[in-house]
């Protein structure tokens, strides 16, 4: 969890919209060990383990080809959804496994199924990482790892920029903030950016072979989770 907290803030601080931007903190992964504190707080969770509330809104123009010409928007300035899946809990309800998003798990199973793709097909994501601890759980949800492998898979490095795996290139919503209603238009904005070149200083290499981005955003702590695939127009 803590090297999910180092890894949002150093790719944040790429991201001059980023909340995080200017943190300079030499040492993030010692701030992100910060024992929690549950006489404050909570006993599995420090303050650093969890997405920060911000300011912001985002749009997005969903069209057809048709409506692209009439916009005077070129298909390599655009990209197109591949799959989506949406499902939905009983937010009254207890999880009925507290180390599982289910509810998240469904969803990108519909997303997958939708687009015709398996995980590992997938270039990027772009998770709800309202925690740190959710953001595991998310790569675990989306099979790109087993249950209990999350941990290590972030230790690696392997979902860092330049890892196999790039997650929340931006900073996710530990890193760049959370405008809560705004987060999951704003990580298809971010997904719309790395496949049209725009994303500056936080661009990925997008191959050919894996022209394609997942983004995971939930409501209600994997209650309400909706998730979509996205590929360039032109590939």
């Amino acid at each position: 969890m803590a090297c999910w907290y180092e890894q949002a803030i150093k790719n944040a601080r790429k991201n001059p919209k980023a909340q995080e931007y200017h943190n300079k903190t030499d040492d993030l992964y010692q701030v992100g060990m910060t024992p929690p504190n549950p006489k404050y707080f909570v006993e599995n969770l420090n303050v650093f383990d969890c997405s920060k509330v911000t300011d912001g809104a985002s749009a997005l123009i969903v069209a057809s080809e048709e409506g692209l010409k009439k916009l005077g928007v070129s298909k390599k300035e655009a990209i197109e959804v591949m799959g989506f899946g949406i499902s939905v809990d009983d937010l009254t309800q207890t999880p009925p496994d507290l180390t599982q998003l289910t509810t998240t798990q469904k969803a990108v199973e519909k997303a997958y199924q939708s687009a015709g793709l398996k995980p590992e097909d997938i270039g990027f994501m772009e998770v709800h990482d309202c925690f740190t601890i959710t953001g595991l759980l998310s790569l675990e949800a989306a099979c790109m790892v087993k249950q209990g492998e999350a941990a290590s898979f972030v230790a690696e490095h392997r979902t860092a920029l330049d890892g196999e795996l790039p997650v929340n290139a931006t900073g996710g919503l530990i890193g760049f903030g959370h405008p809560t209603g705004g987060t999951g238009v704003r990580q298809a904005a971010d997904i719309w950016q790395q496949l049209t070149g725009k994303a500056g200083d936080c661009q990925l290499k997008i191959t050919s072979q894996k022209p394609f981005g997942l983004m995971i955003n939930m409501g209600g702590n994997d209650k309400t989770v909706a998730s979509f695939i996205f590929k360039p127009a032109i590939v």
